[in-house]
């Protein structure tokens, strides 16, 4: 779930960053005449707080992975996951600068590059020591890859040090498959129907 921040300090769950979020209170944003300029899909749906999912979610117990869009998004969507006890079920990727220092008892995700360079793709192994070591040290939960970085010995690695890993943005069937062979904790994707069925599908073999 992308997350954003509108004026006055409302999380609100968005995609894409808009200048009305600086303009607008949530009040005034949610309103359909300024919504829709956000997106036609507004005119039927009314734009999502935080809070709200937090609540709608409490009851099942649902795992969340909140990617915060802006550093000004941090201290309202950490202090509402701690209004709602929800710290055992709230994953924060994205921007999260410090935020293992200021909020440590919520579970924060380490974003590695989204691109290797020579050197790293060359000398994996060393790459792969670097990345747990800095999220150990960091005191963040696990790795948050980019699928294409994402290689067998790192998940290894993170695993044997207590670490998770994710890897985003997986759409194509055969990455999926890849991935989940791999081992890796959480696959973020805009085709969640494929990623299901293909979980399925493996628990059946």
């Amino acid at each position: 779930m992308d997350v954003h921040v509108a004026r006055g300090g409302t999380p609100v769950l968005l995609h894409d960053d808009s200048p009305y979020l600086r303009e607008y209170c949530y009040e005034q944003l949610n309103d359909l005449a300024v919504r829709t300029l956000l997106s036609p899909a507004y005119a039927e749906h009314e734009i999502v707080t935080l809070e709200q999912l937090l609540r709608v979610s409490e009851w099942m117990n649902m795992l969340l992975n909140l990617d915060l869009k802006s550093a000004a998004a941090i201290e309202p969507a950490a202090e509402l996951v701690r209004r709602f006890g929800a710290q055992n079920r709230i994953f924060f990727t994205g921007t999260t600068d410090s935020m293992t220092e200021r909020f440590p008892d919520i579970n924060v995700m380490f974003n590695t590059p989204d691109a290797l360079h020579l050197g790293q793709r060359q000398r994996y192994d060393e790459f792969a020591d670097a990345v747990c070591r800095e999220a150990q040290l960091g005191g963040y939960r696990g790795l948050n890859m980019e699928a294409s970085t994402c290689r067998q010995v790192v998940v290894d690695r993170a695993h044997a040090a207590g670490l998770l890993v994710w890897a985003y943005t997986v759409n194509e069937r055969s990455e999926m498959e890849r991935l989940l062979a791999m081992g890796v904790d959480a696959i973020t994707t805009r085709k969640p129907e494929r990623l299901l069925k293909i979980i399925e599908a493996s628990k059946n073999v």
